[in-house]
Formats: C-alpha cells, structure tokens, sequence
C-alpha cells in the first residue's frame, strides 16, 4: 500500500526546511541512494498452455545467468498500456535455470484483458521482454504446519512452496478457482478446492469459511495468504483472531478485483 500525504486546508505558504535556508545546503544525512534496478532483456524461448486460463512463458537472458531465486519470488515485467504509459506486471518465477540463465514464469489470464494479461497471451517464442527481478519478500519459514491461502492468480506461487518444503513438514492448500480447469497440481498433503461459480471475485464468503473449519481442525505455525486484496485482508483478519500472530502470516494481494462500476476498470 502507497501512503500519500496531503498538505494541510490551512497551510497557505510551502513549509521551508534546512535546504530552503539561504548559504545552507540541504541535510541528506539519513538517506543513501537506493541502488538503481537491473533491468534484465529477455526473450521468450518457449511457450505452453497449463491451463485454459494459465500460460507458462521460459524467458532466458545473459544477464539471468548465475540467479538463483527464492521459492515464489517474481519479476516486475515492464510494459505500456493502451495510452502508451508504463507500467508494471508481476508473475511468479516458477523454475529457474541458473546455469543457462533460464526462468519459467506463469501467468494467469484476468478475463478483463489488461496490459499484463495481453502481453501473457500474445508472447511467443522470440519475443522480447524486459523485467525486474528476482524480486519480493515471502519466504518460506520452517514451521510446524503451513497453511497456504489463494486463489487461481496465486496457484504459481503456491506450488512452488509446496515443492520446497523440507521432508516432514506438511501443508494445507486451500485454493478457490473459477472452475476445476482452472486447477493444477500442488504437492501438499492435503489440498481443499472450491469453485467460485456464480460469485463475484473479491467475494470472501466461501474461502473465510473454509479457513475457519481447516483452524479449528488443527493447528498451524505459519499461514501464507496470496489472493485477490479484499479477500486477502479479510483472511488475514480471520487468522489473527484465531490467535496466529502478525509474524506467523505473510500476506499479499496478488491483484485487485473491480468493485466499482464495469466503467471504472482495474486491469491486471
């Protein structure tokens, strides 16, 4: 979440500061430069469909050489939109080659046919992209029971948690699609789908209900939550009520459903 701040109604001149002083010159003391992102140049070497609504794209680059991600970290793809403005889709690295500079990336198609998903359904083998990463923070904690929590956007990253865990320590998947053809597989030893149907997404109903009966069933030291933002908060609040504390989750709003009117787009 970005936090924007808003100059006060009642202040009418700009507030000066030690750099406005006259002879004085600005006190950065406290704030080093962050250092600028590798932007890697990639171009897609294979294509294939994993399921009606999910792709995975091998993207390879000299600069790729030698990375090795963590579990369910991504990319930031850099992309333009319909006005010709830049921005920023993220997918989850799925496998990595670190020694011929190779990464599976998989990308769930929003039907609202964004920036993100038109660039995830037009690629093809010598296409070329540029991307950020490997980037973000989850990672996977050792941990007497996990509980991964998502949707079909976060299924990528679920599986590749699921593979990575240490032998002995099991996982319960809960996943909500839009269909069963939207399923793929996850090593977990246990996995609870449930079909939106007719639901809208962003609705919370059916996945609160489910992770409220896998807590009362038993009990777990790290929960992961990766889905849709409102449902992601409202889970969130679910666990810690049920007396898992703020260090024991990871959660992250994989996208954002459009509440508003079908006018006001929000697309992935």
């Amino acid at each position: 979440m970005v936090l924007v701040s808003f100059p006060s109604h009642h202040a009418s001149k700009r507030m000066r500061t030690a750099g406005d002083m006259p002879g004085r010159p600005p006190d950065v003391r406290g704030s080093p430069m962050k250092k600028p992102k590798t932007i890697h140049r990639c171009t897609v070497l294979a294509r294939r469909d994993l399921t009606p609504r999910m792709v995975r794209l091998t993207l390879a680059g000299p600069s790729l050489v030698g990375l090795v991600p963590r579990p369910a970290q991504d990319i930031e793809v850099l992309l333009a939109d319909a006005g010709g403005n830049r921005v920023k889709r993220r997918y989850t690295i799925r496998n990595a080659r670190p020694q011929v500079g190779e990464w599976d990336v998989d990308a769930f198609l929003h039907a609202d046919g964004g920036p993100g998903s038109a660039w995830a359904a037009s690629a093809r083998p010598g296409s070329d992209v540029e991307l950020v990463g490997p980037r973000g923070k989850l990672e996977l904690r050792a941990a007497d029971g996990h509980l991964f929590v998502g949707d079909e956007a976060a299924l990528p990253a679920i599986a590749a948690l699921a593979e990575a865990l240490p032998a002995g320590q099991e996982a319960t998947a809960v996943v909500e699609t839009g269909s069963p053809a939207d399923r793929v597989p996850i090593g977990a030893a246990s996995v609870r789908w449930l079909e939106r149907g007719d639901r809208l997404p962003g609705d919370p109903e059916s996945l609160l209900a489910a992770v409220a009966r896998e807590l009362r069933a038993r009990d777990f030291e790290q929960v992961y939550i990766l889905a849709e933002a409102h449902i992601t908060g409202a889970i969130r609040n679910l666990v810690h009520g049920a007396g898992i504390g703020p260090d024991h989750v990871f959660a992250k709003g994989y996208w954002t459903a459009d509440l508003r009117p079908a006018t006001s787009g929000n697309p992935a």
